[in-house]
């Protein structure tokens, strides 16, 4: 008798943890995507000037690219992207200091296990000095993959007048 209920005992504790566990799994949270990224510095990269009362600026810092992405039921990858910038430059017209710290979000969804994405990331260039403050414009080319490979650049910068 002792041998049945030790017996017993034993199932009714895996049959308890096997619910346990399938519980989890189906009531559970999923794990966040991992996050991969990617670091691309400028260094002295001068701006193409499109303000009257601006200046072309020469930049230098980092660039931070970074993605995650989960794959639909419909096999359909979805990227959310992030480029953040964050940059000190020099008028070359003043010398009066530059900085610029923004980022911006891009979400692509595709068929296929990379995503392409050439976009505009827009800051404000702060003057640190009596010159105006510009607009930053940045071209930017990213690519990721489902791999966990990244890469991004910046194609071209432009000064504008304003904040927008």
């Amino acid at each position: 008798m002792l041998h049945s209920s030790r017996r017993l005992t034993v199932s009714l504790g895996v049959l308890f943890l096997a619910f346990a566990m399938c519980t989890a799994v189906a009531f559970g949270q999923a794990a966040p995507p991992a996050t991969y990224s990617h670091d691309a510095y400028l260094d002295n990269q001068v701006t193409v000037n499109n303000c009257s009362a601006g200046e072309p600026v020469a930049l230098n810092g980092n660039m931070h690219f970074q993605y995650s992405f989960t794959t639909g039921s419909d096999g359909v990858n979805h990227f959310a992207i992030t480029a953040a910038n964050n940059l000190s430059g020099v008028g070359q017209t003043t010398s009066t200091n530059y900085v610029a710290n923004d980022s911006d979000e891009y979400g692509v969804n595709s068929g296929q296990p990379s995503a392409d994405v050439t976009a505009e990331l827009r800051s404000q260039l702060t003057s640190q000095g009596s010159s105006p403050s510009m607009m930053l414009v940045q071209t930017i080319h990213i690519t990721a993959d489902t791999s966990g490979n990244i890469t991004g650049q910046v194609v071209s910068n432009t000064t504008q007048c304003g904040s927008n």
